[in-house]
């Protein structure tokens, strides 16, 4: 399978699902890794209503900063029913952000749902540069 400069795959792991991302900057492998965290929960479908939210999270590595924003967002969305898209990060480096992005409800009707993940774990969690972008694969609980 060719990859492009961004984007993500789902590998099977024992119990958990892996998410393999990848990104050529931090803001495309975080882009990626939300987008890949919405396709392991399925085909979901935002409602038109959109709005702007911003958030921020400090951590003390980026692999952490990882952990908490893929959480922040399965938090949101198991609570709310919000997914976000169309990150612009003001701030993001090895140890925080703060991000503004579209997030609108998800049309439960319209979407199809595949697993429910329960959490984002930290097992072998490792950011990497490799050839000019950046990598990792992170395993979700479902």
């Amino acid at each position: 399978m060719a990859q492009g400069p961004t984007g993500y795959e789902l590998r099977d792991h024992t119990a958990d699902i892996g998410l393999h991302v990848w990104g050529d900057t931090l803001e495309s492998l975080f882009r990626s890794a939300a987008e890949g965290y919405y396709a392991v929960v399925g085909d979901l479908r935002p409602c038109r209503a959109t709005e702007s939210e911003s958030f921020e999270i400090d951590a003390i590595d980026v692999e952490a900063l990882l952990h908490d924003f893929l959480s922040e967002l399965l938090f949101r969305f198991e609570t709310a029913g919000l997914m976000f898209r169309d990150f612009v990060f003001e701030r993001l480096d090895d140890t925080g952000l703060r991000a503004a992005a579209t997030c609108a409800k998800v049309d439960t009707a319209a979407s199809v749902f595949d697993r429910e993940v329960k959490a984002v774990t930290f097992h072998d969690l490792s950011i990497v540069e490799r050839h000019g972008r950046y990598e990792v694969t992170v395993v979700l609980d479902i």
